[in-house]
C-alpha cells in the first residue's frame, strides 16, 4: 500500500506540473549607474528603445506593469523594452525579482544605483521632474521621442510605440 501511495503522489505531482506549469521566468536584474544608462541610450540600436522607470512600492507602477509586459511581447521584434527599478538595493531579492517573476517579465531589467539622482533624471529627459512612474521612448538614433508620465494602459503604450517603429 505504501508503494501505491508513493507512486500515486509522484504521478499527481507530475501531472500538476504539466497542468499548472511553474513559471520558468528567472529574471536577471543588473545594477545600473549613470554611465551604464548613457551607454544604453547612446548605443547603436537596431530598434527603438522603451525605458520604463518604476518601483515595487509604487502602486500605479505595479498596476501598469502587465501592460508593459504585453507591449514587450507584442512588439518584441520592433522595440527594445528596458525596466529600471528605483527600489532600494536591499529589496532586490525579496521584492523586485519576485515581482518581475510573477509578472513574467522577459525584457531587460535593471536596479538603479546612483549617487546623484539628478544626473539620472537629466540623462533620461531634462524636462522630467523625476517623479515615477515614467516611460521614455527613444528612436533608433538615441533621439528622445516620447515621455509618458503617470499610469499608462496597453493602448497608450502602443500608440507611443507605433510613433517610433518603422
Amino acid at each position: 500500500m505504501k508503494l501505491f501511495s508513493l507512486l500515486l503522489i509522484i504521478f499527481l505531482v507530475n501531472i500538476s506540473n504539466h497542468v499548472f506549469p511553474q513559471s520558468s521566468i528567472n529574471p536577471e536584474v543588473k545594477i545600473l549607474n549613470v554611465g551604464d544608462l548613457s551607454e544604453l541610450i547612446n548605443s547603436e540600436q537596431e530598434h527603438p528603445l522603451l525605458i520604463n522607470v518604476w518601483a515595487t512600492w509604487c502602486v500605479p507602477c505595479r498596476e501598469e506593469f502587465s501592460d508593459l509586459v504585453k507591449i514587450s511581447e507584442s512588439y518584441s521584434n520592433k522595440v527594445r523594452v528596458v525596466g529600471i527599478s528605483v527600489d532600494d538595493s536591499e529589496v532586490l531579492d525579496s521584492k523586485v525579482i519576485p515581482f518581475l517573476k510573477n509578472q513574467k517579465a522577459r525584457f531587460e531589467n535593471y536596479l538603479l544605483k546612483v549617487s546623484e539622482p539628478e544626473d539620472f533624471i537629466n540623462l533620461l529627459n531634462k524636462k522630467w521632474s523625476g517623479a515615477i512612474h515614467a516611460t521614455f521612448i527613444y528612436k533608433k538614433n538615441s533621439e528622445p521621442n516620447e515621455m509618458l508620465i503617470g499610469k499608462q494602459s496597453y493602448e497608450l503604450f502602443e500608440q507611443a510605440v507605433k510613433k517610433v517603429i518603422d
